[in-house]
């Protein structure tokens, strides 16, 4: 067994010769740091989770009809769903939008009505 000094708090340790940190606490700290992501990430994913968790919340409570559900947006508005955010659009073959939001979308109806619709999973 080698003597060696942990990567994360630099304690002498003895192990194999590959080891490289004292303890599991150490190796979990230093792979997390790896990992950590930009604040911006991490701003824009809670945003995105957020109007996930809001569209998903509106068709669960009120079951949609032939599986869209349109509502005022103001309903939108004041639960605080950000309509700038969203993970990609779709143009349909009448050249409306829908904007999606992991698997549900979202489409301006009229001013002031939003159409929500739930991709349909195989």
């Amino acid at each position: 067994m080698v003597t060696k000094e942990c990567k994360v708090c630099g304690i002498a340790f003895r192990g194999r010769n590959d080891k490289q940190f004292c303890s599991t606490k150490c190796k979990n700290k230093h792979h997390y740091k790896g990992k950590k992501q930009d604040g911006i990430v991490v701003t824009i994913d809670k945003i995105l989770h957020k109007n996930r968790s809001i569209l998903q919340s509106l068709y669960e409570d009120e079951p949609p009809k032939k599986d869209k559900l349109k509502l005022p947006k103001i309903v939108l508005t004041k639960l605080g769903f950000n309509f700038e955010y969203y993970t990609g659009t779709y143009l349909n073959t009448q050249k409306k939008r829908y904007y999606y939001v992991y698997d549900y979308a979202w489409m301006e109806f009229s001013l002031q009505e939003i159409l929500i619709v739930r991709k349909k999973t195989k």
